[in-house]
Formats: structure tokens, sequence, C-alpha cells
């Protein structure tokens, strides 16, 4: 039996039409199990979109605010990686906004496009399709051509199944990135206190800690400072837990002004403050010198409404040379050296840790 020529063309039409759809799933599951970075797979999206389709040109476009940025690009468009277009005036905002499919058979005559916008990327024709995030549309898969009309219904099938796949890659790595984001700003957080923005007690911990291992590898001289603020509770029983709050800040702000940026100034607790000194060259002298900065800027007080709050600190001060460093020892002595200070209502008190040398 012999097919008519109109047969034979409907047959051949429909072959070439299966051929194409197996081509496609062929490349998307290639594609899907590859062990490719995201970056990397959308720049592979966009490759096979001009293989699979009649497109001169494919970008992938992601959502930011207002603009849609191309973050990948392949044929005619390679050259524009980065281009940020305004949604509200692109068919690929349109795409977005509407969550919907978009084809524009000619853009010389579309009023939905950027008509500057596809003349420089020389886009006669469009077909855009949405990339989702659950149900949100966070940007868009696009295939043009410089000639009009130029996509059929086999390549918004290539398109839509690819924008589906990679849609869902880039939402996988969002969530990741969100993921690791927050564990980042918890892990900060844990070593941070909120109210000074200074590190807190575990911080503390852990730098002094490093410190000891530094100054025993170095051979070089570690001191630590303890503080308390005189009159704290007063100022919170009196004005209340704000007017405290302030006088905290202030005071660690102080603080930081009084040394070096590579000295570790941390809110233990309360009004406890501790600073970490390393790499100071006469011992004695250097650390006076802190103990009377730190004093003197706290004169300045704390404005607030009227008022100056005045909450001097005790200073205490401990400091090893070498060779047997010990973190218990330099906690214990700056703490007795501070409460010597108050109690002696001297301001600061320094000690050796040897037991041999204390001056005030």
């Amino acid at each position: 039996m012999t097919r008519n020529s109109s047969e034979a063309g409907s047959f051949e039409a429909i072959t070439a039409e299966r051929d194409r759809l197996l081509e496609i799933v062929t490349a998307l599951g290639q594609v899907s199990s590859s062990p490719a970075t995201t970056p990397e797979l959308m720049r592979e999206t966009v490759q096979q979109v001009m293989h699979l389709t009649r497109a001169q040109g494919s970008v992938l476009e992601v959502a930011d605010g207002a603009q849609l940025e191309y973050r990948a690009v392949a044929g005619t468009v390679s050259a524009y990686l980065g281009l940020r277009l305004d949604a509200a005036s692109s068919l690929s905002g349109l795409c977005v906004a509407r969550k919907q499919i978009m084809y524009s058979r000619d853009t010389a005559d579309d009023p939905r496009v950027d008509a500057a916008a596809c003349r420089k990327i020389s886009a006669r024709s469009m077909l855009v399709v949405p990339l989702f995030r659950g149900s949100d549309a966070i940007g868009v898969l696009k295939a043009v051509s410089s000639s009009a009309d130029a996509f059929d219904r086999i390549d918004e099938y290539a398109l839509s199944l690819f924008a589906l796949f990679i849609g869902g890659v880039i939402a996988r790595q969002a969530e990741s990135d969100h993921s690791a984001e927050l564990a980042a700003d918890m892990e900060r957080r844990a070593l941070r206190d909120e109210l000074t923005s200074l590190p807190n007690r575990t911080a503390w911990l852990e730098e002094l800690a490093r410190g000891i291992a530094r100054a025993r590898r170095a051979g070089t001289p570690l001191a630590v400072v303890y503080m308390d603020l005189n009159e704290f509770k007063e100022v919170n029983d009196s004005h209340g837990h704000a007017a405290g709050d302030r006088v905290l800040q202030t005071f660690s702000v102080q603080l930081r002004d009084c040394v070096r940026t590579t000295d570790f100034v941390a809110r233990l607790s309360g009004d406890e403050f501790a600073i970490l000194l390393e790499g100071f060259q006469d011992v004695e002298r250097d650390v006076t010198a802190v103990a009377g900065k730190i004093i003197d800027a706290s004169h300045a007080g704390t404005p607030w409404g009227a008022l100056t709050l005045r909450c001097l600190p005790s200073v205490g001060i401990a400091f090893q040379t070498g060779p047997d460093y010990s973190t218990e020892t330099l906690v214990r002595c700056a703490d007795e050296a501070m409460y010597r200070a108050k109690n002696a209502r001297t301001h600061f008190s320094i000690s050796d840790c040897s037991g041999q040398r204390t001056w005030e």
C-alpha cells in the first residue's frame, strides 16, 4: 500500500516532531543528571535552548527587585551577560507578573516589549517562559530570533521543560544559600553581644586561648584587662534600664577607641568587660597607658537627656611575659586586680601574675 503525497508529508512531519521531542527529553535528562554547579547548569540550559529550538539567542533572567538581570546568555545575546532591564516595561517582566508563557511574534509592533532592548539584542520574535520557586515566578527563560514568528509549539515545549528544571535548581540553591546564611548569622549571634556588638564571653574565652597559644609560640608578653562600672546599678535603679543600656553602649565605644584595632575587646556580662592586649613593647609602660586612657575616656560620661551619666570603671590588668603562660592565672590575677582597684578606689591596679609586683 502506498501513501499519497499528503499522507507522506503528514507522516514525515509527525516523525520529525517525535524526533525533536525525543531529543529534548534526552537532553533534559543529561542536564538534570549533571553534577555541575548552579551557574554551570544555567549556562548549559541556555546552550541547550539554542540547540533544541529555532532560537538564535537564549537568556536566563532572574528577578531582582524591579529589574530582571541576564544571568546566563548564549548565541546572539552572549555579549549582554549582566544586563539589567526594568521589569515594568519588558515582556519578561510581564511574564513574571502574570506567571504565564509569553510569545511576541513580531517585536516591531508589540507594545508589551522593551523596543530598545529588543533592537539591542536583535530580537524580532521572543518566546518567554516563567521560572518558578514554589508558586512565585522568580525569572524567565527566553528564546529570541532575528526573524518574525520564528517559534512553534515544540519550541514552547522545550523551553517549558528546561524552565521547570532550572527553576527548581535555582530554588534549591536559594534555599541552600539561605540556610547557610542563617547558620552563619546564628553563629555570629552566638559569639556577639547584641547590645554593644562586642564579642561575648564565649568569643572572649576562645580568643584568650588563641592569644595564649600565640604568645607561647612567639615568647611575647600578654595582658588581660578586666573592668566593671561603678554606680552602674544606681543608674539602672534611678533612670531605668534604657539609660543603663546607653551607658554600656557608650562605654563599649570608648573602650574600642582606647585600644588598637588588633586588641580584642569583649563584653562578658552585665557591666563587665575585658580586653586582650598583645604585641606591646614595654609592658609596664604600655599597660599603664591603656589603663589611663580607659579611665580618662570614661570621664566623658554618657549623655542622657539633660544629664550626663558617669559610671567610672574599676580596671584590673594582669600580664605574663612567659614562658609559663596560663589562662587561669591571667584571668584570676586580672579579676583580683580589678577588685583591689575597686576597694582602694584607685581606678586601676596592675599585676605581673607572679605576686612580686603590683602597682596602682
